[in-house]
């Protein structure tokens, strides 16, 4: 079997995941994101771009979608929701040169040649959510010839169902409240931006949330990194008595080691997670091998997809490290089912805010939660989903 095609599509904006990035949200959660609430960000810090994330956001924060054909009529596909047209652009003026021709089972001999070939201009962003792609679609493809779900490709399941937790706008805790997730994790409105007065709305928002779950329930807050080693130092020593289970992404990615390290011990038990905007799988063995954070949260649409993933999995193996990938889609589901040091997963709220859908209606057949937990179809073949064509517009760049 060898590669024969490569197409590739951009997002009609009628989806819900194209729809959030051109307006904005947080990873597309739902509710109103901008409308109710600010949401801290690296951009809070300058005023006209603080409020709407549209304002500050580009077309490399857009969808893609990449399909992969072969000569024995087989294909496999992934809807990556980061790298739009400039992703696109890296597959087709230069990964290409990699695909065509080549047998698609050879997926770490592909995924080097990328890596190794962007290694002037790449090492993350846009570069490793176009490798993602090509790695996912792979992924897809490899395990529809052997008529097996992508889990079993991997190793197999390590548990019968994923327990998740959902993000969501914090207005809507009494619609989230007795449906079996394990908790939950809202956005953090405020940051350093913010000051003190920022400290005293976000520690009586904690304690909302708390005084609203109950004690069942675990509360996550995903800083977006927004917070520095003050603002999330004297949080932590003002919500000791609310039981947060962590601080997700306070620090900006990409040189924080140290100071997350510092953080670490500064906010426990409160836990630190880290990775969502972190790319190379270097990077994350930085953070890892200097017990840096908590809990490790690689995007495999980003980081590179299940081939760099599974490296980052490796090194947290000997540290205990639970690796949670950030965001919901079938492909974290895949790497969860078949990963011993992956104990939950993430779900994220989409529309309204309040009900169980789809991240993307590109996708249909992704897996909702039941009961707050995931169960994946071993009767479906690669990730178990299909395209929904209708949504693609192809890309002529």
């Amino acid at each position: 079997m060898k590669i024969t095609a490569i197409k590739l599509y951009t997002i009609n904006s009628g989806d819900t995941g194209a729809r959030g990035a051109t307006m904005g949200e947080s990873q597309y959660w739902g509710g109103g994101w901008q409308a109710q609430t600010l949401i801290a960000n690296p951009m809070s810090v300058y005023p006209n771009y603080s409020k709407i994330r549209s304002s500050w956001m580009g077309p490399g924060q857009d969808p893609y979608a990449i399909e992969i054909e072969t000569d024995d009529g087989v294909t496999g596909f992934c809807v990556n929701y980061g790298g739009g047209e400039f992703s696109c652009a890296v597959i087709q003026k230069h990964f290409k040169r990699f695909l065509i021709g080549q047998d698609p089972f050879n997926i770490e001999m592909i995924w080097d040649q990328m890596n190794r070939s962007t290694l002037p201009y790449g090492l993350g962003g846009i570069t490793s959510m176009a490798i993602a792609g090509v790695d996912l679609a792979l992924y897809d493809l490899v395990a529809k010839s052997l008529n097996i779900p992508v889990y079993k490709l991997l190793g197999g399941k390590t548990k019968e169902s994923i327990p998740c937790y959902v993000t969501i706008h914090p207005d809507y805790i009494d619609s989230w409240k007795g449906r079996g997730f394990m908790g939950v994790k809202i956005a953090a409105p405020w940051g350093v931006e913010s000051g003190r007065d920022g400290l005293r709305k976000m520690e009586k928002l904690i304690a909302k949330l708390r005084s609203d779950l109950g004690e069942e329930m675990e509360i996550m807050i995903d800083c977006y990194l927004s917070w520095d080693v003050e603002f999330a130092s004297r949080l932590a020593e003002r919500v000791r008595d609310y039981d947060v289970k962590w601080f997700e992404d306070p620090l900006q990615n990409g040189w924080a080691t140290e100071q997350n390290a510092y953080l670490r011990e500064r906010i426990a038990p409160i836990q630190l997670a880290t990775g969502n905007l972190e790319y190379h799988y270097n990077a994350f063995h930085n953070i890892i091998s200097n017990r840096a954070t908590d809990i490790i949260q690689p995007e495999l649409q980003w980081a590179g997809g299940l081939t760099a993933v599974r490296r980052i999995a490796a090194m947290a193996k000997p540290y205990h490290m639970q690796v949670i990938p950030h965001g919901a889609s079938v492909y974290n589901y895949h790497f969860v089912m078949a990963n011993t040091n992956s104990a939950y997963a993430e779900f994220l709220t989409t529309g309204e805010g309040k009900e169980l859908q789809p991240i993307f209606d590109t996708i249909i057949g992704e897996p909702l939660p039941q009961k707050g937990c995931i169960r994946l179809d071993e009767t479906k073949p690669g990730f178990g989903v299909e395209l929904n064509r209708d949504k693609l517009i192809p890309y002529n760049g």
